[in-house]
């Protein structure tokens, strides 16, 4: 159940296990996981709470059984309405008005000062921890108000909460996410892991957030990615970080091959499932789908699940290709194994990732994988020939190669599709259990 929405949240025990902080609950890979682990640690004894942040986020996940939800999006989007602090109106004396107006000037001062001052301590190049004594350490705390400035309503809200509940243990996923729960455990004894879910060199963040990333993640206790690729960047950073390790994605409960349907049996269709966005590449593959011979067009569809702010453009793309007759946009879904179980091909064009959920279960399901080689995440599990197919990023033409090929060698889809289901019972959770327990200091 989600929280009351509020100027309060209920009181938790003393010390929740464990805290699992994220934007929101809608659509996308994290937050499956996110539901996943906090399912999977809460049916096992823990006292588990997911904190979402983001206002106007519909939640389309449900909380899972014993987990109770907190949204802190009501109260950001009231912070956010004010132009200042809030304060006692009730006295109309022309002191206190003058006051109320001087605080929200004030205010407004701050905020427009804040970024300046961040880009001048930010070229000291200042290690913001561990905490430094002198007058590096008046520079760290400096630097540290003015990044709590920055981090706005979000940042200041699940400071106050993680201040009054103190959590014994905080997972963080999503960059922006694990900069603000750093700033919010900062002086706390808080066991902190942070989830990079995406390549830093290809995910531009705004400032001041890319330059912030390395020194706030100096805070964690553990800094994670799901995949070796983004691992080894991370471990580029100029900065080293006091633990980094791989927590990888787990898989809901394992796709048995009674589950899915035999090869000859499934429909005739390509299928992706993603949040329309340009990042995911949707564009590449209605242009290759466009580009498949002929009689494969007229008998085979291509299946698209999955919503977001580019399906507009994507409908109108798919009409001027004229391929709109073959083309099903089915809007997000929040069961889509059922989409896994009857295809034969699935297709990830993205343009950067980390490691996509939907790669991890449509592998599961046995589904020949088409990738492209964007990021090393999706190849660390497909292999040409193996488990799938590796194509050019953003290379239409060789992305239909690809795909014709699996429609004319079923033997090819078959080979694949058995070994990328073997190959996924490693993120099963009794594989995964020990490392998630170890990172997260869970005895």
């Amino acid at each position: 159940m989600s929280a009351p929405l509020s100027n309060t949240v209920p009181p938790s025990l003393p010390g929740d296990d464990l805290w699992i902080v994220l934007p929101h609950l809608g659509p996308g890979g994290a937050q499956k996981v996110a539901v996943l682990a906090a399912g999977h640690f809460a049916a096992r004894g823990l006292r588990v709470r997911l904190i979402t942040l983001l206002p106007d986020q519909p939640a389309v996940l449900e909380p899972p059984p014993g987990v109770e939800h907190i949204d802190l999006g009501p109260l950001v989007a009231s912070d956010r309405q004010r132009l200042g602090p809030e304060v006692d109106v009730s006295d109309r004396s022309p002191l206190a008005i003058a006051g109320r107006v001087a605080a929200l000037w004030i205010g407004r001062i701050r905020r427009r000062l804040s970024p300046l001052g961040l880009r001048l301590l930010l070229g000291l190049q200042l290690p913001l921890w561990p905490p430094a004594t002198g007058w590096r350490g008046g520079l760290q705390r400096l630097l540290l108000r003015l990044t709590r400035n920055v981090a706005g309503p979000q940042g200041a809200r699940l400071r106050q909460l993680v201040q009054r509940q103190r959590p014994q243990r905080l997972l963080a996923l999503l960059s922006r996410t694990n900069m603000l729960s750093a700033l919010a455990v900062w002086d706390l004894p808080i066991h902190l892991v942070v989830s990079e879910r995406n390549d830093p060199r290809l995910q531009h963040l705004p400032f001041p957030w890319n330059r912030l990333r390395p020194l706030l993640y100096g805070r964690a206790d553990v800094v994670t990615a799901n995949t070796s690729g983004v691992l080894a960047v991370l471990r580029q950073f100029p900065q080293p970080f006091r633990r980094l390790d791989l927590l990888a994605n787990p898989l809901p409960q394992t796709q048995r091959s009674g589950e899915r349907l035999p090869l000859a049996e499934r429909a005739r269709e390509f299928l992706t499932v993603c949040r329309l966005v340009p990042q995911k590449g949707v564009d590449v593959l209605l242009e290759a789908f466009a580009l498949l011979p002929l009689p494969i067009r007229q008998t085979w569809r291509l299946r698209i699940v999955g919503d977001g702010p580019e399906r507009a453009s994507l409908e109108r793309q798919a009409r001027q290709l004229g391929i709109a007759a073959q083309v099903s946009f089915e809007g997000f879904c929040s069961d889509p194994p059922r989409f896994f179980r009857q295809a034969p091909i699935f297709v990830l064009p993205s343009r950067f990732e980390g490691m996509p959920n939907a790669l991890l279960e449509a592998m599961g399901f046995g589904l020949a994988s088409v990738v492209t080689d964007a990021s090393p995440g999706p190849l660390e599990l497909v292999e040409p020939g193996v488990t799938g197919l590796v194509v050019r990023t953003g290379d239409a033409a060789a992305l239909a190669a690809a795909l014709q090929q699996l429609v004319e060698d079923p033997d090819l889809q078959r080979r694949c599709g058995a070994a990328a289901a073997a190959l996924l019972r490693r993120h099963d959770w009794p594989v995964l259990e020990p490392v998630w327990r170890d990172l997260l200091n869970l005895a």
